[in-house]
């Protein structure tokens, strides 16, 4: 029992000498360990992660560029002038217009450009 525990000790504290099989076999279990536990162990900290979930259904989507004035111009067209407050809603009707589908607006974020036109940046599915 006793020679049980000092061999638990050694190999905690890496008392083996270079050379030794004691010592090959340690790293040779080090080794084993790298290349044969799953990398979600590891923590993956090479990859970027998604900030919001958002971020994480628009990767599986597909993403376009309307502009406010082009937006604003298919409201009128089609008399829906009260959806100029929700763009989401106006966008997913441009959108089912434009690709003669049903699509589903995941995030919709606006931003102007340097000349001052308003923009919506759009992820659908």
């Amino acid at each position: 029992m006793k020679s049980v525990l000092v061999g638990i000790k050694n190999v905690l504290l890496w008392s083996y000498a270079r050379g030794t099989w004691q010592y090959d076999a340690l790293c040779l279990g080090i080794v084993l360990a790298v290349f044969l536990v799953p990398s979600k162990y590891f923590g993956d900290r090479d990859r970027t992660r998604q900030a919001n979930e958002a971020e994480l259904h628009a990767s599986k989507a597909v993403e376009t560029y309307i502009e406010a004035d082009a937006l604003n111009a298919f409201l009128k067209e089609r008399n829906k002038a009260g959806l100029s407050g929700n763009p989401k809603e106006a966008a997913r009707l441009f959108l089912k217009d434009r690709l003669e589908k049903n699509v589903a607006i995941i995030n919709i974020e606006p931003f102007t450009t340097p000349d001052g036109k308003v923009i919506y940046k759009i992820w659908f599915k």
